[in-house]
């Protein structure tokens, strides 16, 4: 793992921006820092062009109004917790350190607050099933009601010399394969949609290191491109589900890409085969 840079790094990067920016501390949990080194990275901003923002990643655990009235002064367009699951067995399982009614009330007070909130949410993790995710979603809906709260969905991963990869290969804990961890995705992409709560991410951010260092799990280099294909097949299989289907033309991709994933599932939803899938299926400008 790199050294995350230092506030100088940070403000040479700065100072050569000609527009204004998006400036993001993700990687760790920034507001866990000492509150001085936290005020030397976000004074960093001053280097930046004017209108900029900061975007950062925390853990549930570092959230107090004391630190949220610091943060206030600052021009920051999100806040994101690293959640995983607001399922107390789940959490517990994974050594997460808070209970999920923890969690929601630090993410209530990033809301409270008037911050555009971020969660960070996974899939597949030990003891974690389909129905305890929806049921989060449910509880983050709930506990929006109206405010700007976004999500980001990953996958679990199982990485080579973690405590996860021992228990893998001593049989303790099974990840998702790719399809499963797709299908997943898929359904809560509807909920998400059906419940008003934007996703803005699903799938980790692909890098030259991730594919090399996973050792088993629902790892695919455009996970996000097909759980979305998931999702654009359940619903057009739960609008209409014998057909026809009009399909906006900048979607084709998710339906045909990948091996034509989003397609079979879309028979696989409906009954049909892929060739009668694509027969009653037009793709149109939009």
């Amino acid at each position: 793992v790199s050294s995350p840079p230092s506030p100088a790094q940070v403000r040479k990067a700065l100072s050569g921006l000609k527009e204004r920016a998006e400036i993001c501390f993700f990687g760790g949990s920034f507001t866990c820092l000492p509150l001085p080194r936290q005020r030397e990275y976000l004074d960093c901003l001053a280097d930046a062009p004017p209108g900029s923002t900061v975007r950062l990643s925390t853990h549930p655990e570092c959230i107090s109004p004391a630190i949220l009235e610091f943060l206030s002064s600052y021009p920051l367009s999100m806040i994101e917790l690293g959640i995983s699951s607001l399922d107390d067995r789940v959490l517990s399982l994974c050594n997460r350190g808070y209970r999920g009614e923890e969690a929601l009330a630090a993410l209530g007070m990033v809301l409270d607050r008037g911050f555009h909130g971020g969660a960070q949410m996974m899939i597949g993790l030990p003891g974690q099933s389909e129905e305890s995710s929806f049921e989060d979603l449910k509880r983050l809906a709930g506990l929006a009601r109206g405010r700007d709260l976004t999500l980001r969905i990953y996958p679990c991963l199982v990485l080579e010399g973690t405590a996860l990869e021992r228990l893998y290969r001593e049989g303790a804990f099974t990840p998702l394969d790719v399809d499963r961890g797709v299908r997943w995705s898929a359904r809560l992409l509807m909920l998400c949609r059906d419940l008003g709560l934007p996703v803005q991410r699903i799938g980790l951010h692909e890098s030259d290191t991730l594919g090399a260092s996973v050792a088993a799990g629902p790892y695919h280099p455009a996970f996000g491109e097909l759980a979305r294909g998931g999702e654009l097949a359940m619903m057009l299989a739960r609008e209409s589900p014998a057909g026809p289907w009009t399909v906006p033309r900048r979607l084709t991709s998710l339906m045909r890409g990948h091996g034509g994933y989003g397609l079979s599932l879309l028979a696989e939803e409906t009954g049909l085969n892929p060739q009668e899938a694509a027969e009653r299926m037009t793709f149109v400008d939009d």
